[in-house]
C-alpha cells in the first residue's frame, strides 16, 4: 500500500481499524498512546497488516498485551 495514493475515506477506515486493533489487543486507543495518523498509516504500510502494525507499536512503547488480544 503506498499511502500517497490512499484517500481519505480510505485512510480514515484503516486507521479506525488501526485504533480498534489497537483496543482490542492492549485496551488503549491511539490518542491515549500518542500514535499520530502518520505514525499508524506510515507503519502499516511498512508491515503491510494492521494488526502486526498495533502489535509493532505496543512492542515499541512497551504497552502490556490484554489477555483476550492473544493470537
Amino acid at each position: 500500500m503506498n499511502i500517497n495514493k490512499v484517500g481519505k475515506f480510505e485512510a480514515l477506515k484503516i486507521v479506525n481499524e488501526f485504533d480498534s486493533a489497537l483496543i482490542e489487543l492492549y485496551g488503549i486507543n491511539m490518542t491515549d498512546a500518542r500514535i499520530t495518523r502518520y505514525e499508524a498509516l506510515s507503519t502499516i504500510e511498512e508491515t503491510r497488516c494492521v494488526r502486526k502494525a498495533a502489535e509493532l507499536f505496543g512492542a515499541q512503547r512497551g504497552m502490556t498485551r490484554l489477555n483476550g488480544g492473544q493470537a
